[in-house]
Parts: C-alpha cells; sequence; structure tokens
C-alpha cells in the first residue's frame, strides 16, 4: 500500500501534471490516488519495482495518466529523507545512476530504464511510455534469453542475452540489457527490441545508448 498519499498526491500535481493543468478532483484510497483533470485522469499506486525495496526509498509509485485510447507511464519515487524523484526526466534517471552498487542493485535500475524507456522518443525533457491499456506496463526489461516466450509470446523476436553487469577498477560500471515495448496496430500488436548499454559511477551520472535491434515484431494473434 502507499506509504504517504498526501505525499504521492502533492509530487503527483507538482510533477506530473503539466503547467497549468487544474486539478478538477482527487480521490483518495488506501492503495491510490487518483486526481482528475480536464486532460486525463491520473491513477497513483504503488509499483513492484526492485527499487522500492531500498532503504532509501519511502514509496516508488507508478502513474498512469488515461484518456482513452491513450495510457502514459510515469514513475515517481519518495525518498526517506523527503525528497521526490520523476524518473521520466533524463537528468533525473541519470542522477539516480549515482546510487547502483551503492544503495541500487544494478538490475532495479535497468528494470526503470526497461519500463520507462523504451519508447520511441526518449530525449526528453519528460519521456513519456505509451502502455496498451492502463494496467500493462509501457516497456519490459529482459531479464533471460527465454523472455519471449516465457513473459510475452513473440515467436519471430531476436535472439537475446541476460543483462551483464561489469564494475570497473576505477569505481566505475557498465551495465548491457535489453528491452522491449509492446503497442497496438489496427489488428495485432507488435513489440521493438532495443539493446542497451549504460555506464557510471558513484561520482557521474549514468549515461546510456540505445540500439534498436528489432523493430515492429508482430505478436500472432490469439
Amino acid at each position: 500500500m502507499l506509504v504517504d498519499t498526501e505525499r504521492t498526491t502533492e509530487a503527483l500535481q507538482r510533477y506530473v501534471l503539466e503547467p497549468g493543468e487544474a486539478t478538477e478532483r482527487v480521490w483518495v484510497g488506501p492503495e491510490s490516488v487518483t486526481v482528475r483533470t480536464a486532460r486525463f485522469r491520473y491513477l497513483a499506486r504503488p509499483a513492484r519495482w526492485a527499487v522500492a525495496d531500498e532503504e532509501w526509498v519511502a514509496d516508488a509509485v507508478r502513474v498512469v495518466a488515461a484518456r482513452q485510447p491513450i495510457f502514459v507511464t510515469h514513475a515517481l519515487l519518495l525518498t526517506v529523507s523527503g525528497g521526490t524523484l520523476h524518473l521520466n526526466r533524463p537528468e533525473v534517471m541519470g542522477e539516480l545512476g549515482r546510487r547502483v552498487g551503492a544503495g541500487l542493485d544494478p538490475l532495479a535500475y535497468a528494470e526503470l530504464l526497461g519500463e520507462l524507456y523504451s519508447t520511441w522518443e526518449i530525449d526528453g525533457p519528460v519521456v513519456r511510455p505509451f502502455s496498451v491499456t492502463e494496467g500493462t506496463r509501457a516497456g519490459w526489461l529482459v531479464r533471460d534469453p527465454d523472455h519471449f516466450t516465457r513473459v510475452l509470446a513473440v515467436p519471430d523476436a531476436p535472439a537475446v542475452t541476460s543483462p551483464t553487469f561489469v564494475p570497473d577498477p576505477d569505481g566505475g560500471w557498465t551495465l548491457r540489457f535489453f528491452s522491449h515495448n509492446h503497442y497496438l496496430l489496427e489488428v495485432r500488436s507488435a513489440v521493438d527490441v532495443y539493446r542497451w548499454t549504460v555506464t557510471g559511477g558513484p561520482d557521474r551520472a549514468a549515461t546510456w545508448a540505445r540500439e534498436t535491434v528489432a523493430e515492429r515484431v508482430e505478436r500472432p494473434l490469439p
């Protein structure tokens, strides 16, 4: 459940809403916050990301802006020290990389990049990943070579590998992994698959290079 619904509501209104986007109504429940504006209905719920288990994180919140047929995912981390991180902002995501290996598991970082940055445009200032439905992820971290059989059936997907994390002697590191999105076509749905190389260290923000491995790989009809 959300530990602090008041902080979640304030963070959603401050970081996720567009400038000048007025709140019309707010609903607060034990496990969710809903904010309605003239543009979207924003639903905030606890996110089961691995980063939520880190000691410095008070709440990990997935916010979905919904206006049928559009669903946009935002990620908020509310820290124990009182801060708020809006991870859809590339500079914030880069700064979060300073914690990798020192308060943030590398796979937890890759999971966030995989969900939020597997959309087509990732240059910012705010990245807006689209999902198929309100309850579906916008993107996935590929955790093992069987991902496209076990997690999401895509028979023609390219070969993928498990993530790797290599520390450098100078304290830096390199993280490599695959991710993908999922979107609707006229009849079927499809995925784009990406290969990532992320580098960073405690003394610098993380940077990444994302290569498109496959585009519009269609999923079979049910």
